[in-house]
């Protein structure tokens, strides 16, 4: 068997490996979270929108942000009094477009991270912001939506939005 292109650790080539590892520390999310199947309460998710949970595992109170609310991709919106800051496990059900998270609204560039289409996070105490580090559970307070190639200005806002 060849070194290079065969089975290392789990069962993964060095290929993958690396692909997972580049693309958990772009994201800031962990290679556990991103690849992780999504639970049966996961399944509750609408097709074309960003899921999240009160609780880790897909569990507790469920708040749902769609491409199809109505709101212009590209800007910042509030999570709601309900969500902010109780948010704990995410799934994306966009079949082309990144999901945008901050911590803070109007969002700023310290807290901020984003989740491809299909990407699961079912605990977001093993997160961390990209910009400072710190763990992004129950610390969300803004989100977007934007093209594959996208990112939501800072500070932009439509009527209605952070």
């Amino acid at each position: 068997m060849n070194t290079r292109s065969g089975p290392t650790l789990l069962g993964r080539s060095r290929l993958r490996q690396a692909a997972i590892v580049t693309s958990a520390s772009a994201l800031a999310l962990t290679g556990a979270a991103l690849f992780s199947a999504p639970a049966a309460n996961a399944a509750s998710c609408p097709v074309y929108h960003i899921c999240t949970w009160q609780n880790a595992g897909y569990s507790g109170t469920q708040w749902n942000y769609g491409g199809s609310s109505g709101q212009p991709r590209g800007y910042w919106w509030f999570v709601g009094n309900a969500a902010n800051d109780q948010i704990s496990s995410i799934f994306v059900t966009l079949t082309s477009s990144k999901a945008w998270f901050d911590g803070y609204c109007p969002a700023s560039s310290g807290e901020e991270t984003w989740m491809p289409a299909g990407a699961a996070a079912p605990n977001l105490a093993n997160n961390n912001w990209l910009g400072d580090g710190l763990e992004m559970n129950d610390t969300i307070t803004s989100w977007a939506i934007t093209s594959a190639s996208g990112s939501p200005r800072h500070g932009s806002s439509p009527d209605g939005g952070c």
